[in-house]
Parts: C-alpha cells; structure tokens; sequence
C-alpha cells in the first residue's frame, strides 16, 4: 500500500513539473497564400441536411482543398468584387436549428482568413431551392448586390455592397434569376419570352426596360443555365439553340440563335444537361457544353462527354470525354485553362486540361453534393 502511495505522489509530482513547463499555447488564424486563377469555389447544397450548406475551396493545379465556408441553408452563391478583397454570401439561418424564424443574410468574408467579418440583413425571401448561378450576383462596378426571391411573387433585394447595407425590395413580376449587365444593371429573364433590365443610380434607384421578345416560352424555353462571355451571355434552349446576347451598356442586344446539334446529334438524342452544363473561356472563345444521350425531360442528367465550340465559327472543334459523368463544369479563364466537373449526387471535383482533355486531379471526399463552381476571378 505504503508503494502504491509513493508510487501515486511520484507520478503527480512528476506531471504537475511537466505541465508547469509548457508553454501557454495562443489561438492564432492561417492565411492562405495568394489567390490564383486556378482556384475554383465550389457550392455544396447537402441534400439530406440542407441547413448545413457549405462552400468549398479547391486549388486545381494541386488538386487539394484549402479551406471551407459554413453557409447555412439552401446555399447557392459565393461571390466576391472584382479585386478578391471580399466574399460576399447570400445565407438563409432558422432560430431553431431546422424551424422556427428564419434570417435572410448576405455574409462577409475575409478571403484570406475566410473569417466572417460582417453581416447585412436582408428580407427573409431568398429563393430556396437548388441553387442555379442566377440565384445572386454582384454589379460589374462593385457597388450593388442583387438576390431573386421567391415567395412565390417575384422580387429582387438590392444590397449597397460599398455601405453594407439593405437598400430597397423590387417587384420583378413574371420574371426570375438577375445576372450582371454592365457597372450598374441587372437582366432577368421573363416568363413571356421577353428580358427585364433593371438600371441602379448612385442611391440604389431602379428604372426598369422590358426588351422586345426573343423566345417563344411555349415552343423552346429558354433554360436558366447562363454562361457568361466578357460583357455577353450566352443562353441555351431545351432543345440545344444558343442565344447570345450582349449587354456593354445594360441593354440586350440578341444575336441570330444557332444550335449545338446537328440533325445527326437530334437524332440520336444528344442533350445538354445539369445544373451548370456551360462555360466559356473568354480568351480562346470556346464554349464548353456537358452532353449526354437521353429522351425529353433529361436536361438534369449528367453530362458523359464535353463538347468544345468556337464560338466564332459556331462549330464543334472537340470532344472531352469524362472519367465521371459531370452536372456542372466550369473553365479557367488564363493560358494554362484548367476545366473542372462535378456530379451533384457523387462527392468529389475532377479536375482536366481544358486544352487538351487529360484528367489532372481527383478531389476526392469533398462536399455531398457539389452543385456550382464560382471562380476565383482575378
């Protein structure tokens, strides 16, 4: 016993030393090292837990995650002004974890530390669905910050980003989703086959112009998968029509629709598909589509190949196929033009030489459902 006891009061004493001799440890906060082209943000919407959305980092040229976002529910957006100095998240929160009432944000993060810095309360009436690119975006000047709702009446939140600050609630009717339009406007498009552009003021004071229509929504819908091309768009039709259409100074201007697929491609049911199926690289004007084989009503089926276009010739120049079929796609917009694929059902990004195809990267156990990349534009 007398043992058991020195034996104790040996082994406390020589702890209690130990521990005096540690030094006090102080929290710090990483840094991330300078941001490159290569860095792609993806989207994670959490199918069976949507009150824990999430974004995700990704460097393609290492093909690691290097850092996380907590974005609450039914995340879609994860934009940032034009010099990387701010990340800007559209966040929807319920006081009680999953019910109770609920808090519209738009959260502000250090894109360095990715430290939420700031938060600006907005109407609680964020569409919450699965997200597509047109659910938020920010002016080409950085000045306002515009989210559709979907109560369902149709509306739009205008944000002063400079200011932080809720401005005013605009009545959109019959017409969704809100893209960048030049420094100071917005187009939405319209369930009548028409576009509405929304024109800002230094105050936040909207006039709205109707365009003329250029779809028929009850022949060829226009579909709410964008891409954008310098001050341009690029639309696509259920059937596969691309419908470019500039917007230098706010106001559309629609070029002469052309389609993706030939009369051999309709017949043997090739379609675009996903939920980010375009992208284009601006510097090689080249339009990359995700395609797939399937009958009407498959336009969210993942894409098992890619498709290159010139966007000058409107011919196809190339085709990529996948290692894993893919719901969304973007593409790097320097020389050495990376191109990254997601499946929203499957976790992981792959990661491609846009160029010539080669499969660079497996990003693997990241995100539950990855749904939409947002470049790191620089």
């Amino acid at each position: 016993m007398n043992n058991r006891i020195s034996c104790l009061v040996f082994l406390t004493l020589f702890y209690s030393a130990v521990a005096a001799e540690l030094a006090v440890e102080t929290p710090t906060t990483a840094s991330l090292a300078e941001a490159s082209p290569h860095w792609m943000w993806v989207s994670d919407l959490v199918f069976n837990a949507a009150e824990g959305g999430k974004a995700f980092l990704i460097d393609g040229d290492s093909g690691q995650m290097l850092g996380m976002l907590s974005t609450g529910f039914f995340f879609a957006s994860a934009l940032h002004d034009s010099d990387y100095q701010t990340i800007y998240s559209p966040e929807v929160y319920l006081s009680r974890g999953t019910r109770g009432e609920r808090t519209d944000i738009i959260a502000v993060y250090n894109p360095k530390t990715l430290e939420p810095i700031d938060e600006i309360i907005i109407p609680p009436k964020r569409l919450t669905s699965v997200p597509v690119v047109g659910h938020a975006a920010i002016s080409e000047d950085d000045r306002f910050i515009v989210v559709y709702n979907f109560t369902p009446a149709q509306s739009v939140s205008v944000i002063d980003a400079k200011n932080r600050m809720f401005i005013r609630e605009v009545e959109t009717p019959g017409c969704a989703e809100v893209f960048a339009a030049g420094p100071r406007a917005f187009n939405m498009i319209c369930g009548d086959g028409t576009m509405l552009t929304l024109r800002f003021d230094d105050a936040g004071d909207v006039t709205s112009v109707r365009s003329k229509k250029f779809f028929d929504p009850q022949v060829d819908i226009i579909d709410d998968k964008m891409a954008p091309y310098g001050t341009s768009w690029a639309f696509f039709t259920m059937s596969g029509m691309v419908q470019m259409v500039s917007m230098g100074d706010g106001i559309p201007v629609f070029a002469e629709p052309w389609s993706l697929f030939s009369a051999h491609d309709l017949a043997h049911e090739w379609k675009l598909g996903g939920y980010q199926y375009a992208t284009i690289c601006e510097s090689t004007a080249e339009l990359y589509v995700l395609v797939h084989q399937g009958g009407k009503y498959t336009h969210k089926q993942p894409g098992v190949d890619v498709w290159v276009y010139d966007l000058k010739t409107k011919v196809r120049k190339r085709k990529i196929p996948l290692s894993r079929a893919a719901t969304s796609i973007y593409v790097t917009q320097d020389e050495q033009t990376l191109m990254f694929t997601a499946d929203a059902e499957h976790s992981g990004v792959q990661v491609y030489d846009a160029s010539t195809g080669k499969h660079l990267h497996d990003v693997e156990d990241l995100a539950a459902n990855p749904m939409l990349f947002w470049p790191v534009r620089l």
